[in-house]
């Protein structure tokens, strides 16, 4: 049992969608708090209409979303990012047993993609949503996708570029 997860930063919604397909994702389960970007297609609506032209299902997850005043402290460096990290898996994981029970039954059920912004996994809380999942079940596997691997651009690779501390990007 695998669950995969991904960001889109750099990409365009026809690239991100596309990759998507190639990996024969079938669900993707957003896990931003607030589903909206600046950057076109990628707002719930249309993200979930791009998707669905892809027969990908869209499902939003808020209560796994990093909360937003814990994001702004971040850029405004009032705090570290490991710290907002730390508090998120002390403070917003425990409260949200049924929805990682329900990724657990969705990833068993159809080939399941947790989706935000940061296109390097171990600077996004969704590295932290899926050590849960194998905390709760040894048998999942993770797969950090990575939109631009095999490309001549690498954005933010978890292999290769490192966003550098207190660099943040903008969705």
């Amino acid at each position: 049992m695998k669950i995969f997860t991904v960001g889109y930063e750099g990409a365009s919604i026809e690239q991100f969608v596309s990759f998507l397909n190639r990996e024969g994702i079938e669900l993707i389960a957003d896990v931003r708090k607030n589903p909206v970007s600046r950057k076109k297609g990628f707002s719930k609506r249309q993200l979930a209409a791009h998707l669905g032209e892809k027969n990908i299902e869209y499902l939003h997850l808020p209560g796994l979303g990093m909360p937003t005043e814990w994001r702004k402290k971040a850029k405004a460096q009032i705090i570290t990012r490991q710290r907002m990290f730390q508090d998120y898996v002390k403070k917003v994981l425990p409260k949200q047993s049924e929805e990682i029970q329900l990724l657990r039954k969705l990833l068993r059920e159809k080939k399941t993609c947790l989706l935000c912004f940061e296109a390097d996994p171990s600077d996004c809380h969704r590295r932290n949503i899926s050590d849960e999942i194998q905390r709760v079940d040894k048998k999942v596997k993770v797969e950090d996708l990575d939109v631009f691997a095999g490309a001549a651009l690498k954005i933010f690779s978890p292999t290769k570029t490192k966003r550098p501390p207190g660099e943040f990007p903008t969705a």
